[in-house]
């Protein structure tokens, strides 16, 4: 039994550094800037749980946790026009100057938290409609690159 975990954790960590996605070959080990991020989290219901990652260099990482299409770890690639889109919405909805977190004492709701760059925010309840749209951006970006 100790042999089988040990064999179980070695291939895990082993297959933890790097990811393969058609012809390219990601290491998520060497140093890139994260410029984009999105978790939806969980509520008493069936509220999809995931994240998402995007990179300066383009690739990205999803983890489907719960009550998604895709459960585990996924890698794609946004392009540089898709980055922009994200990055000149963030900066028209003034992404910057939001407040840090939007919030209710309501229970029963998903938490969607949201970084661009540096500035992070946590979505609860009461957002503005235009960083709704933001969150729903990124979402339609990494449906599209999956698809590709």
């Amino acid at each position: 039994m100790r042999r089988l975990l040990f064999i179980v954790l070695l291939f895990s960590i082993s297959s933890c550094a790097t990811f393969k996605n058609k012809s390219n070959i990601f290491s998520f080990s060497e140093s890139k800037d994260l410029i984009v991020s999105l978790q939806r989290g969980a509520c008493y219901g069936t509220c999809p749980i995931y994240k998402i990652e995007v990179y300066s260099d383009g690739s990205g990482l999803y983890t489907g946790t719960q009550f998604v299409e895709n459960i585990g770890i996924r890698i794609f690639n946004l392009s540089e026009t898709q980055i922009n889109l994200i990055l000149t919405q963030a900066e028209s909805i003034k992404f910057e100057k939001m407040k840090e977190e939007y919030s209710e004492p309501i229970s029963d709701l998903p938490t969607t938290f949201i970084q661009i760059k540096d500035k992070r925010i946590r979505d609860h309840i009461g957002a503005p409609e235009a960083l709704k749209n933001l969150e729903n951006l990124i979402d339609q970006l990494y449906q599209k690159a999956i698809k590709e």
